[in-house]
């Protein structure tokens, strides 16, 4: 056959989109490879018009560029659960915190993407072995692939829109509702145009997004019962709350953590909302009750966006405001995004002393007692958030400090995961001992929350099987629920609180507290009694036992519905009234990021 070396091709090519999802567990139906295929036919026919000797070596090139963008996607995937987009840019500057972390995601299978190079290579030097054959351009077969390609490609893609459905058009949820309707190739296509047109794009909502937002911020509500306490806020790294309790080899693995709920109001129900950003998500959720963005960090897309963040209202009710991360200023531009969400003062690395470092900065012990240092030269009242950082994957941790035995675990990482947070347990001891010391506690509304989980709660990873998370729901509160502490002036005791609630949910918890109305938050007060919809990245939710995971391989709106409490499917319509909520409340918060929305809201 004289164009064997295109199907050759074809046949690696289609192999290896049937490896990536084996490799991230994602769909492989027969409407996905039929698309993908014919992406592939669209971007490679063109090179039957070469004549076949230079063709074949282009054919290798472009299986060695495919499998370098498949291996990425896959370690891309298997930390952030999405896959790279050209929007990722301005934040690849900034990835080099979490580099040990993608180390961990690497295995010795995933290079078997590059196995078809090798052989196709032998395959070339086989042909060229074969008796000499005449150059062959194939200017009609070229035609009809392209066709067909097209045609394949294009004919799903036009019914999904003739049929009114919007993954297309301002309301996918996730990067991978789109690489599902388009495929891979048709995905980075898409993204790539995307990235080329924000460019350009100039910042304005659309009226139905207006309408959306004004009808939105008509259902503010804010209620004021606190009389401005200083308020100090302390975000702890990858603390996710499955170690709140735990025991390994009868050792607690948090001994005084499990004790702050005898003395501050322990949120058993709280969930980190972070993606791509995480640890930056994390800071931007809290301080501003709106979501991250799908792709990438609100800190490097959108630094200079308008907002109505906790720290301005603070600082316009009277508050001095300061934000303390004992690294870089300018890392993740928190320099620029912390001055535009009103921070007055930014504590930085160069505000700390040289002193041991844990993992990517200081040591949380000697971070927290000059951190306290810092807020005593505020003015009352105050509003201190600190972001500690010894927890920070990859967990790399001194081995004089590690004093947890952890029998019966082998992964490495997972034992350094351990250990760090056992020594941040005992750092939290000590700020809170330093803060009763200089009587900065009890008067004060304090709070400690996890901004993250760990990173390594997969199924079939060592966490998950050994706390038995192989279900639905129970991987989704390994990796969603975070812990959450809260101490409001003067507290006579401690108590467990259930009430189910998520990062976007804490600022107007603290505006509530801290008697100061609250601007445009998609949040709720977690002590109004008033519980909303937990609303995540990809379109999932969780209301009250309820959790709602969305299939997205189907238009938005489908998925199965589970009860938390026994981890079984239950009936579709105890989801359904708050789907398009959920929907809505991302595309809102997109707005506002994306077109600086607030400034079209009338107040």
């Amino acid at each position: 056959m004289k164009t064997i070396d295109y199907w050759v091709y074809l046949a690696f090519s289609a192999f290896k989109l049937f490896l990536f999802s084996l490799y991230t567990d994602t769909p492989f139906s027969l409407g996905f490879f039929l698309i993908s295929f014919s992406s592939a036919l669209i971007l490679s026919s063109w090179t039957l018009l070469i004549d076949s000797r230079k063709r074949r070596w282009i054919l290798l090139s472009l299986l060695a560029l495919h499998s370098v963008l498949l291996i990425s996607d896959v370690w891309y995937y298997r930390y952030f659960g999405d896959l790279l987009s050209v929007q990722l840019i301005p934040s690849m500057t900034q990835m080099n915190d979490v580099g040990g972390g993608f180390l961990s995601l690497i295995r010795w299978t995933d290079f078997f993407f590059f196995a078809d190079f090798l052989l196709y290579l032998a395959f070339i030097f086989a042909l060229k072995k074969r008796v000499a054959e005449r150059p062959q351009i194939n200017r009609k077969l070229a035609a009809v692939l392209a066709a067909l390609g097209l045609l394949v490609f294009f004919a799903p893609l036009l019914a999904s829109i003739a049929k009114g459905e919007r993954w297309l058009t301002g309301d996918a949820a996730s990067n991978m509702r789109e690489y599902y309707e388009l495929g891979f190739w048709g995905y980075h296509g898409y993204d790539f145009g995307k990235g080329i047109v924000s460019i350009f794009r100039e910042p304005e909502p659309s009226d139905q997004d207006k309408a959306l937002l004004q009808e939105a911020a008509a259902d503010l509500r804010t209620k004021n019962s606190g009389e401005q306490p200083n308020i100090i806020l302390v975000q702890l790294e990858s603390l996710q709350n499955s170690v709140i309790g735990q025991e390994i080899g009868g050792e607690e693995v948090t001994p005084y953590l499990n004790r702050l709920e005898e003395e501050m109001l322990y949120f058993s129900s709280f969930h980190h909302q972070t993606h791509e950003g995480r640890t930056s998500d994390a800071e931007f959720s809290i301080n501003t009750s709106l979501h991250p963005l799908r792709t990438g960090s609100v800190y490097t897309r959108f630094p200079d966006s308008t907002f109505a963040p906790l720290p301005e209202a603070l600082r316009t009710g009277g508050y001095d405001t300061a934000a303390m991360h004992a690294y870089e200023a300018s890392f993740w531009n928190r320099n620029t995004v912390y001055e535009n969400i009103g921070f007055s003062r930014f504590f930085s690395e160069k505000d700390y002393p040289d002193t041991e470092k844990i993992g990517m900065a200081i040591n949380d012990e000697d971070f927290f007692r000059t951190s306290v240092d810092h807020i005593q030269k505020l003015q009352e009242p105050y509003y201190a958030f600190m972001i500690a950082l010894s927890s920070h994957i990859p967990f790399t941790i001194p081995e004089d400090k590690k004093e947890l035995a952890l029998p019966g675990y082998e992964d490495e990482l997972l034992r350094n995961y351990y250990h760090t947070i056992h020594y941040v347990d005992g750092a939290v001891e000590v700020l809170v001992d330093e803060l009763k010391q200089r009587d900065m506690w009890d008067d004060s509304l304090v709070i400690f929350y996890g901004d993250h989980d760990s990173g390594l709660t997969e199924k079939g990873r060592e966490m998950a099987s050994k706390l038995d998370a192989d279900g639905t729901t129970e991987q989704f509160e390994l990796f969603r629920t975070v812990p959450l502490w809260i101490k409001p002036p003067n507290l006579s005791e401690g108590k467990t609180i259930e009430t189910v609630g998520g990062q976007i949910d804490l600022a107007p918890t603290i505006l509530e507290l801290a008697g100061i109305d609250q601007g445009f938050m998609l949040g709720t007060s977690l002590l109004s009694g008033t519980e909303k919809p937990v609303v995540f990245r990809d379109g999932s939710f969780r209301k009250g036992d309820v959790y709602f995971k969305p299939d997205l391989t189907s238009p938005p709106g489908s998925g199965e519905c589970y009860s938390i409490e026994s981890g079984e499917k239950i009936d579709s319509a105890d989801c359904e009234p708050y789907i398009g909520d959920a929907l809505d409340q991302l595309r809102i918060s997109d707005t506002v990021i994306e077109d600086n929305a607030l400034d079209y809201i009338e107040q």
